[in-house]
């Protein structure tokens, strides 16, 4: 299994790590289980696509497992992020948050990538600013339009996302982030004098309470557009229900295919990069730095 490229790979790894602790390496490690995983599930999830392709990958990962841990309980944990990370990919397939078509890109993509170094595509970043941007389709709006979450003195923005629950900081900050800009924004003048107003709906982070958060931002709260919506189980969910409203969907807070599609929904858009894109991007550097 300990392969060329998986050489590079470990190799990078410790270059990128040198005299950190054994932990941070374990985290670098994780992290990549985190986005690699997804990629495998979705693949393996189906049929079309040959196995051999599949298992070099989760070969060529799993020693680099047994290369970065320094005892058997950091290796059980890593495999079982890693383990767990593939179930989460299968998972996106079977509720159609990912088609085999954009499974098989996104293998290719992370073959490419693992061939060695190279340009690689940029990783945007979630940023307050991100906010600001989304108000620029509220520019032409007259005074009076009868334009949902537009009046003459404020533009309303919706954010369904976890502010209960394990995951309730995920929320939060996102939340904090947007109002920040917001802030900053109105404090010079609005947009077209306008103020801008975030409303939270809390979904827990269940997919299962995601389609009540969207309807009480929708129907209740009248809001103009979505913004910052956080993780991608729950915008299985929250996509559809936007994209049949003809519902602004900015910047939401996963790297998901579901709001990826080839051609792009009209609706939604992506200020993040998706999760293949970071994961070229963080193989192509560690590969760089080794």
């Amino acid at each position: 299994m300990t392969t060329r490229l998986t050489l590079f790979l470990f190799s990078a790894l410790l270059a990128g790590t040198a005299g950190a602790a054994a932990g941070d390496k374990t985290d670098i490690v994780r992290n990549l289980a985190g986005r690699v995983g997804p990629i495998v599930g979705s693949a393996l999830a189906c049929r079309d696509i040959a196995r051999p392709r599949i298992q070099a990958i989760v070969d060529k990962f799993t020693a680099v497992i047994v290369e970065a841990s320094s005892n058997e309980a950091e290796r059980s944990d890593l495999t079982q992020s890693f383990d767990r990370s593939v179930a989460d990919g299968r998972g996106a397939v079977t509720t159609g948050g990912t088609d085999c078509r954009s499974a098989d890109g996104q293998l290719t993509d992370l073959e490419r990538s693992l061939a060695g170094p190279g340009p690689g595509p940029s990783v945007a970043a979630i940023a307050p600013s991100s906010a600001t941007a989304a108000t620029s389709p509220t520019a032409p709006v007259a005074a009076g339009s009868p334009v949902r979450g537009v009046t003459d003195q404020e533009i309303r923005f919706g954010i369904a996302a976890p502010f209960s629950g394990s995951a309730k900081e995920l929320g939060r900050q996102m939340k904090l982030g947007i109002d920040t800009a917001f802030n900053r924004v109105n404090e010079a003048g609005g947009v077209e004098g306008r103020m801008l107003k975030l409303i939270a709906a809390d979904d827990g982070y269940e997919p299962t309470r995601t389609a009540d958060a969207m309807k009480q931002l929708y129907e209740k709260d009248q809001v103009f557009g979505i913004i910052g919506n956080v993780g991608a189980p729950t915008a299985v969910v929250a996509v559809p229900y936007a994209i049949e409203r003809k519902l602004l969907f900015f910047g939401a807070f996963t790297g998901a295919n579901v709001l990826r599609h080839d051609p792009p929904d009209r609706y939604v858009f992506n200020y993040r990069a998706s999760d293949a894109e970071e994961t070229d991007a963080v193989v192509r550097y560690l590969v760089k730095l080794w």
